[in-house]
């Protein structure tokens, strides 16, 4: 019994709320509406399992973006031959529809979704494989009979590669794309790309955040004029690609931009003295801005695990700050 609480206890963590503190978060400038997605508990009807593939697929065009979403995972989940073509009709649509992940919201679409819940068979396989491992056939079918489909998955790790590998190359192959799906792949792939002619071409007609933070992760220096144009959407640019000629505009911007995640992230990635400064600026402004301990405190802890994310010895200084301020 203690084993398999352990092993619920690990499942309901890493299947529930995936990477909860990063995922479905719109990005905190003023760029375009985006969405970050990772796996959504999901809602989709029971009676979309009678269906056959190709009814689901007739329907999907015609479809509200919540059935559109459920049908899109369904074809996923069965590991349908015919998910690519779901994914071809979905692509320049954004009829969005609101999610949850625990009690987070975030608005999406149904490509978005699509190409989410391939990624999440990858995190399935991964842990089935590791169920089988470690524990008996016996465990392995108690928790397949209480979390179903969230547990178990027809796909395996290089089934999933190759199927993102083929989205991905669709998604930037379609000119008229949904911004907010080719955020969701961006962001999916940790804002990396090796095509840059195409991201390129969509950093110019959709400046968002997560494309121009993969068209920074190129790291061309012919970019940085463009990057520094669009500095308010650039942060999260700015944070995987560090260069000196950004750090102006974020000095220019603490006064006004000192609570927002990817603005703090992004001065941490220059581990600096330079930096540092800037850093104890927004401890500062932090603690003039909020009189109330309590959202003074939450602020600080967002900045602390921002900065303790880095791992630099430059910044321990603030960290021990940040602690004294806390007490």
């Amino acid at each position: 019994m203690k084993k398999l609480i352990v092993c619920l206890t690990f499942f309901l963590g890493t299947a529930v709320y995936p990477q909860l503190n990063d995922a479905n978060l719109v990005a905190e400038n003023d760029t375009p509406v985006v969405s970050r997605s990772n796996k959504a508990i999901a809602t989709a009807s029971p009676e979309i399992k009678n269906y056959t593939e190709d009814e689901l697929l007739k329907a999907i065009s015609s479809a509200n973006a919540e059935t559109k979403i459920a049908i899109a995972e369904e074809l996923v989940e069965r590991k349908s031959p015919k998910i690519a073509d779901a994914f071809s009709k979905l692509l320049t649509n954004d009829d969005v529809a609101e999610r949850k992940i625990g009690v987070i919201s975030y608005q999406t679409n149904a490509a978005s979704e699509l190409y989410v819940a391939v990624s999440h068979q990858k995190e399935k396989a991964d842990r089935k494989r590791y169920y089988e491992r470690t524990t008996t056939k016996g465990l392995q079918k108690e928790l397949k009979g209480m979390f179903g489909r969230d547990y178990d998955t027809k796909w395996t790790l290089a089934e999933t590669d190759a199927c993102l590998a083929k989205l991905t190359a669709m998604a930037l192959a379609e000119n008229n794309i949904a911004p907010r799906t080719l955020n969701t792949i961006f962001y999916t792939n940790d804002f990396k790309s090796k095509n840059y002619a195409r991201v390129k071409y969509f950093a110019q007609k959709y400046p968002t955040a997560e494309i121009l933070a993969t068209l920074a992760n190129f790291k061309n220096p012919a970019d940085i004029s463009y990057l520094t144009k669009h500095a308010q959407a650039s942060y999260l640019a700015y944070s995987v690609y560090p260069h000196a000629a950004f750090f102006p505009s974020l000095q220019m911007n603490v006064d006004k931009d000192f609570e927002n995640k990817d603005f703090q992230n992004a001065i941490t990635a220059y581990r600096n003295a330079e930096s540092k400064a800037v850093l104890e600026k927004i401890c500062r402004n932090i603690c003039n801005g909020n009189a109330v301990k309590a959202n003074r405190d939450d602020k600080l802890f967002q900045l602390y695990s921002i900065i303790e994310k880095r791992n630099c010895r430059t910044y321990d200084s603030v960290l021990k700050k940040i602690d004294k301020l806390m007490l």
